[in-house]
Formats: structure tokens, sequence, C-alpha cells
């Protein structure tokens, strides 16, 4: 199972040089942007939520696309397992100077959860989402 959410990361890493992101002014919104994502999961809407990913990320459509269609068919295959969306919470923010961002949160369902990083970048004009990935190892919050 963990080498599927590592397949994910691996396309949005992929993505980097193809997409062009518009980028936030400041990091209240760009926070405010990966709150919106996870509120959207929270309701299970995972094609909702990586679509909002076309504003704002340099990943392009059909990277987008795959990662949409991936999330859903290994969300489908969890869902006996893991069972509904419960909700989630905001754990650690880790920054690097002003340039690099890790936002991490915790999507809970009913008997597991997964962990959801955001990671933002800072060129000095403004931020994006440069990287995403979610995982079910709990050694990542340890």
């Amino acid at each position: 199972m963990t080498k599927l959410f590592f397949t994910i990361s691996l396309c949005f890493i992929a993505a980097l040089s193809y997409g062009q992101a518009k980028l936030f002014t400041g990091r209240d919104s760009i926070n405010a942007f990966c709150d919106k994502v996870m509120q959207t999961f929270e309701k299970a809407k995972y094609s909702d939520a990586i679509q909002l990913f076309r504003q704002r990320s340099v990943m392009d459509t059909l990277t987008i696309n795959n990662i949409d269609k991936t999330m859903n068919e290994q969300m489908e295959a969890l869902q006996p397992y893991y069972k509904r969306v419960v909700g989630f919470e905001f754990l650690e923010e880790k920054p690097v100077k002003n340039t690099v961002v890790r936002r991490r949160y915790l999507l809970k369902f009913e008997n597991y959860f997964l962990t959801v990083d955001f990671f933002l970048y800072n060129n000095g004009t403004g931020w994006t989402v440069s990287n995403f990935n979610y995982r079910d190892d709990p050694k990542e919050l340890f």
C-alpha cells in the first residue's frame, strides 16, 4: 500500500518542470488553500480536491488527471478497511527560512488515518504548491 502512495508522490515531483502555477502573494492565502483542499478531502470529494491544484500548483493537466484517477482508485480500495472520513487535523508546519515549507495534516477515517503533506515554495515573488503527497505509514508521525 505504501508503494502506491509513494508512486503518487513521484508523479507530483515529475510534474514540477511542466506546469506554471498562479502564485499566492502571502503565507495566509496559501495556508488557506491547503485548508480548503483538506476540507474537500474531509467531504470525501477526492476529485474536487485534486482539481483545486489546477489553479495553484506547478503540475500540468495530464499529471493532475492521472493523480485524480489513481487517488480515487486507491480510496475506493481502502474504503472497506478505513471506512468513512471523519475529519482532519493540522499537525505541523516546518519552514526552511522563508523559501520552503512543509504543512502536514492528518486525514482521519473511522478505522485509520493518512498523513497529508503539502510542500510550498516561495520564489521571492509569491508562493506555490510544489509538491503534495499522502501516506498511510505511522512512522511519518514520529
